[in-house]
C-alpha cells in the first residue's frame, strides 16, 4: 500500500497553498473594503466642495452680472494654485502620521502635529502677501488694470482665506491619516448651506450688514472657512487617540521638517501642475470659439466630478498602504495594491459606460436647440466619450500613484505626470488642436494620450519601487531601522534614501524613454 504523501509538487503539506490562497482572497477583499471605507467620505467631501464654489460662481453672477464673475475670477483663481501647492505640501504629512498611528507611537505624532502647524503659518507667511497684492503686481503683466481694480476687495478677501483653507487642509490630512474622513465630512456638509446664507448676507446686505457685493462672496468664505476650522480644531481633540499625560511634544527640528518636505513638495508641485493644466486648456479653448469653449466648460465641470473619485482612491491607497509598511505587513501591502488597482479599474470602466451612455443626452440637456447650441452640444459629446476614456486610462494611474506617496515616494509620480502629461500629452495636444485643424476635440485627445502616458510610466515604476525596498533590507536593514524609517526624526530616513535613488533612477529613464 503506497504512503500518503506529505508534501506537494510544491514541497508544501498538501493544501498548504489552498489556505493561503484563501486567506489572500480575505485579505485583499478586507483591504478592498478599507479602501471604500476611506475613498467614499473623501470623494464626499471633494463633491461638497465644489457645491461650495459652484453656489458663489451662480450667486456672484446672478446678482452682479458676468463682469463682476470676471472679476473675481482672477483672485479665486489664484487663491486656488496657492492652496493646491500648500495642501500638496501637507499632505506629505499623511503618510508618516498614518505610521505613528500605527504603531502607538504618540510622541512622534505630536511631532508631526506641530510640524504640520509650523508649515501652515510659513506657507501663509508667503502665499498671503502675494494674492493681497496681486492686482498690483498682475497690472505689470498686462491684465487689465479696470479689472483687477473691481476685484481687489474679493482678491483681498481670497488672500485673508488662504491660512484657514490650509489649517483646515491639516486637519483633512490628520483626519484621513487617522481613517476617519467621515467626521471631516460632517463637518464640510454642515458649512455648505451657511456658505450660502453668508453669501446673500453680505453680498446684498440685511440689517446692519452692508451690502458688500462680490466681495461679500470673498467675506462669506473667510467666516465659512475660520467656523470650519474651529469645529475641526474641537472635533479633533475629541475624534483622535489622546496622549498620555506624560507624553511631551518634541520641539520641531529642521531634519523633521525637512523630510516631511521631501515628501509633500512633490505632491504639492503634482497638484499645481494638474491645476495648471485644465487651466492653461481653459485659456487656449478661450481662443477658438464660443462653441467650443461651451463644450470645454462642461466638460471640464463633468472631469471635476470624475477626478473627485480617482483622486480620494489614491488618498486612500496612501493610507492603507503607509499602514502596512508601519506595521512591516508585506501580505497587507500587497493585498492593498492589488484591491486598490483593481478598484480604480472598475471605477474607470464604470465612468467610461456611463459618460458613453450619457454625453449626447447630457448634451442635448445642458444647451440650447438653436444652431450655437446643437453644434456645442455635438462637440460636446465626442468630448464627454474622451473623458471617459480618461478616466479608463487615468483612474489605474492614480492609485499606483497613492501606493507610492504610501511609501514616501512621492518623486517618481511627480516625474511621470510631468513627462506623460506635459512632455507627451500638452504637445500632442496642440499638434492636433493647430495642425490638424481638430480644435478643442484635439486638445482633449491630448488629455487622454497624457493620462495613458503617466498611468503607463507610473504603473511601470510600482514593481520597481518594491524591489529597490527588498534590496535594500536584504543589503542590511533590519527590522529596526526599517520601523524608525517612518519616523521624521530619523537620521537619514531610509524611506528618504530609497525615495532618493528611485527619482534618480525614474529621471535616467524617463530621459531614456
Amino acid at each position: 500500500m503506497n504512503a500518503r504523501p506529505t508534501t506537494d509538487r510544491h514541497g508544501m503539506p498538501p493544501g498548504t497553498r489552498q489556505q493561503r490562497a484563501a486567506g489572500g482572497r480575505d485579505t485583499r477583499a478586507a483591504e478592498g473594503r478599507a479602501l471604500l471605507r476611506l475613498a467614499v467620505p473623501i470623494m464626499l467631501i471633494a463633491l461638497v466642495n465644489m457645491g461650495m464654489s459652484l453656489t458663489d460662481t451662480v450667486m456672484v453672477s446672478a446678482w452682479f452680472g458676468a463682469d463682476a464673475l470676471a472679476a473675481v475670477a482672477v483672485g479665486s483663481d489664484l487663491q486656488s494654485i496657492a492652496f493646491y501647492l500648500g495642501a500638496g505640501i501637507l499632505a506629505g504629512i499623511a503618510p508618516f502620521y498614518t505610521a505613528a498611528l500605527a504603531r502607538g507611537d504618540e510622541r512622534e505624532r505630536l511631532r508631526l502635529d506641530r510640524i504640520g502647524r509650523v508649515l501652515v503659518m510659513a506657507l501663509a507667511m508667503v502665499g498671503v502677501p502675494l494674492i493681497w497684492f496681486a492686482p498690483d503686481w498682475l497690472r505689470l503683466l498686462g491684465l487689465d488694470a479696470g479689472l483687477l481694480e473691481r476685484g481687489r476687495g474679493y482678491t483681498q478677501s481670497m488672500a485673508a482665506l488662504l491660512l484657514p483653507m490650509l489649517g483646515i487642509a491639516l486637519y483633512r490630512t490628520v483626519l484621513t491619516a487617522a481613517e476617519r474622513p467621515k467626521v471631516f465630512l460632517v463637518v464640510t456638509l454642515a458649512m455648505l448651506p451657511l456658505n450660502a446664507v453668508a453669501n446673500y448676507v453680505l453680498m446684498t446686505g440685511m440689517g446692519p450688514v452692508p451690502a458688500l457685493g462680490p466681495t461679500g462672496a470673498g467675506v462669506s468664505s473667510v467666516l465659512v472657512a475660520l467656523t470650519s476650522l474651529s469645529v475641526l480644531v474641537v472635533v479633533a481633540r475629541r475624534t483622535l487617540p489622546p496622549a498620555g499625560a506624560d507624553v511631551q511634544a518634541p520641539a520641531v527640528d529642521g531634519r523633521g521638517l525637512w523630510t516631511v518636505l521631501r515628501v509633500g513638495l512633490p505632491i504639492g508641485i503634482t497638484m499645481t501642475a494638474e491645476t495648471g493644466l485644465f487651466l492653461g486648456a481653459t485659456l487656449y479653448a478661450a481662443t477658438l470659439g464660443s462653441a467650443e469653449v461651451a463644450a470645454h466648460t462642461l466638460t471640464l465641470r463633468m472631469a471635476g466630478i470624475a477626478y473627485a473619485g480617482s483622486a480620494a482612491m489614491l488618498q486612500a491607497a496612501t493610507v492603507r498602504t503607509a499602514r502596512a509598511m508601519a506595521l512591516q505587513d508585506p501580505g497587507a501591502a500587497r493585498a492593498v495594491a492589488t484591491a486598490s488597482l483593481g478598484l480604480a479599474t472598475a471605477g474607470g470602466v464604470a465612468l467610461l459606460l456611463l459618460l458613453g451612455a450619457g454625453a449626447r443626452p447630457l448634451a442635448a440637456a445642458f444647451f440650447g436647440d438653436d444652431a450655437a447650441g446643437l453644434a456645442a452640444a455635438e462637440i460636446a459629446a465626442g468630448l464627454l466619450m474622451l473623458l471617459g476614456l480618461i478616466q479608463v486610462a487615468g483612474y489605474p494611474g492614480l492609485a499606483a500613484s497613492g501606493l507610492l506617496r504610501g511609501r514616501k515616494d512621492s518623486r517618481t509620480p511627480m516625474l511621470c505626470m510631468l513627462a506623460g502629461y506635459w512632455g507627451v500629452g500638452v504637445p500632442l495636444g496642440l499638434y492636433l488642436c493647430e495642425a490638424q485643424a481638430l480644435g478643442v476635440t484635439g486638445l482633449w485627445i491630448g488629455l487622454a494620450t497624457g493620462a495613458a502616458a503617466t498611468t503607463v510610466l507610473t504603473l511601470l515604476r510600482l514593481p520597481a519601487s518594491h524591489r529597490a525596498r527588498v534590496r535594500h533590507r536584504a543589503a542590511g536593514g533590519d527590522a529596526s531601522a526599517h520601523a524608525s524609517a517612518a519616523r521624521v526624526d530619523d537620521p537619514e530616513p531610509t524611506a528618504t534614501r530609497t525615495a532618493d535613488a528611485m527619482a534618480a533612477r525614474s529621471w535616467r529613464w524617463l530621459r531614456r524613454a
